[in-house]
């Protein structure tokens, strides 16, 4: 495997060890990265490869965002394509409410059943007090001990913890029952923001559970360079040096800005992570292609 090569596998390597460590947005980006650089480096074993300047990076977008299910279901209708422009709020997919309804009737059969428990526990409570009022009064006649005094009291105060824990239980079942009606008033997920669809997780029909992603949404427009140094070229490269960003695929230079170099090698693939700016990105860029990026005074001594 060429230098090249390897570079691209590393990479990918260290992109996906990142994926492991970071939340559902952050692991859709690394994704987005480690594929396409994991593809390169499986073509990349060509020998003039080697002879090219560069870090070996991939443009990505500046957003990516997973858009989950807010409950467990099937997906009733899916409104885009892979590759379609969203906006902020526009709807995604339908979500089948069948499990939503049926849930609901089981929760407000349970309201049922707690709002009858607390209506027994009330009762008794309110029984408890008043044979603890007798027996306090028994007390002032010396017709009964204090012990049975303190037994009534006892009985009483578990009888009134009794009915508040009722009333909760009661509170508790209208909070899951207002959650449900909430979410049924709106089965629709919608594009956090305005980009294009990047990933299908499901078809119509397929299960979804709640918090499970349904589409991967990213930002159309602005797009950033994310490359790695070898460990050998650590201090070549800095925040701030301008650089060439080379699109073999498209056949175009473009220039750039590094905005953030890591300040420590990945532990993985033992590379210093960087990202940088395109400064007069060309038309109709897509995130995932392989690049270079070339500071500028080496490119200009290597010519």
């Amino acid at each position: 495997m060429t230098r090249h090569a390897q570079l691209a596998f590393v990479l990918a390597l260290a992109l996906a060890a990142a994926c492991k460590q970071a939340g559902p947005q952050d692991q859709g980006n690394a994704e987005v990265l480690a594929e396409p650089l994991a593809q390169q480096a499986s073509t990349a074993d060509d020998p003039a490869q080697t002879t090219k300047p560069g870090y070996i990076g991939v443009l990505a977008p500046r957003e990516s965002t997973e858009v989950v299910s807010p409950f467990t279901t099937k997906i009733a209708e899916l409104f885009v394509k892979l590759g379609d422009p969203v906006q902020h709020g526009q709807p995604v997919a339908r979500l089948d409410d069948r499990p939503l309804r049926e849930q609901l009737a089981v929760e407000t059969a349970a309201l049922k059943e707690a709002q009858a428990e607390a209506a027994q526990a009330y009762v008794a409570s309110r029984a408890a007090k008043a044979a603890f009022d007798r027996e306090k009064r028994a007390l002032a006649e010396n017709v009964v001990s204090k012990g049975e005094v303190k037994n009534a009291e006892f009985d009483a105060r578990k009888a009134d913890m009794g009915a508040a824990s009722a009333g909760a239980r009661v509170e508790e079942q209208r909070a899951k029952i207002a959650g449900l009606k909430a979410k049924l008033t709106d089965t629709s997920v919608v594009a956090p923001l305005d980009g294009k669809v990047a990933l299908l997780y499901v078809n119509v029909g397929d299960r979804v559970d709640e918090g499970h992603p349904v589409v991967r949404v990213i930002s159309s427009d602005e797009l950033f360079v994310k490359f790695a140094i070898p460990a050998d070229q650590v201090g070549s490269i800095a925040a701030g040096d301008e650089v060439d960003i080379v699109i073999e695929q498209q056949g175009v230079t473009t220039p750039g800005v590094v905005r953030h170099v890591a300040p420590e090698l990945d532990p993985v693939a033992q590379m210093i992570l960087a990202d940088a700016e395109l400064t007069a990105p060309p038309a109709k860029l897509e995130s995932g292609i392989v690049c270079r990026i070339v500071a500028k005074a080496k490119h200009a001594a290597k010519k």
